[in-house]
């Protein structure tokens, strides 16, 4: 299947993402109000660049006439790995699934591949060398084995808001332990998941890191 641009990749992911916030795809007139095309004249061009590549469907007989077919992160070129939102090294943060940027590297630079990056909020991993402001590359699975650093997407109880924390995956049993590496233990304790109570889900395996500049 044929490569997006950057653009068509951020194209794809607003599409995606309007559908998943709003319940419908946006209207052309929204879709060049977000990108700042001078008209539907664009918006329509892109999208049936989209269709003709095989990442939607697109039917102009209607106003919403759309269907993401495939996700805006497989779109990429092997070689252009976005940054999507932070992840926690400390207590964790709100999920953000926007695409902030997009970084080059080498497809062959970590092993297994990065798919996608997150900026580090927090100090609970500087024992493992991963800094605040870091960009630590996950391999997007569902599945790591024990002492793996791994990404954790964790459902609030009583909200349902997902969070995400980057931590050191351990078992005990039944229960998930996600530990830091800071020897503040007291500032940075395990958090213990146990699935009978509290949704969670492994998003990513840690597989490197693009250093902040300040460290």
């Amino acid at each position: 299947m044929e490569a997006l641009t950057e653009r068509q990749a951020q194209i794809l992911e607003f599409l995606q993402r309007h559908i998943e916030s709003q319940g419908r795809p946006p209207t052309q007139a929204e879709l060049a109000l977000a990108f700042g095309f001078k008209g539907r004249t664009a918006a329509r061009d892109q999208l049936l660049q989209l269709a003709r590549k095989g990442y939607i469907e697109f039917n102009e007989g209607t106003a919403r006439g759309l269907r993401v077919l495939r996700s805006p992160l497989s779109a990429l070129p092997a070689n252009r790995v976005p940054i999507v939102g932070r992840i926690a090294a400390g207590s964790p943060v709100l999920s953000d699934e926007n695409v902030e940027d997009f970084v080059t590297i080498d497809p062959d630079m970590f092993r297994p591949r990065a798919d996608y990056f997150r900026r580090v909020q927090g100090e609970s991993m500087v024992s493992a060398n991963i800094f605040d402001g870091d960009l630590v590359g996950l391999h997007a699975t569902y599945e790591a084995a024990r002492g793996q650093i791994v990404a954790v997407r964790i459902e609030d109880p009583l909200t349902g808001e997902p969070t995400l924390t980057l931590k050191r995956l351990q078992r005990e049993r039944e229960v998930v332990v996600l530990y830091s590496e800071n020897p503040d233990q007291d500032s940075y304790p395990p958090i213990r998941l146990d699935p009978r109570e509290q949704l969670f889900q492994v998003e990513g395996l840690f597989v490197g890191l693009i250093r902040a500049r300040t460290h």
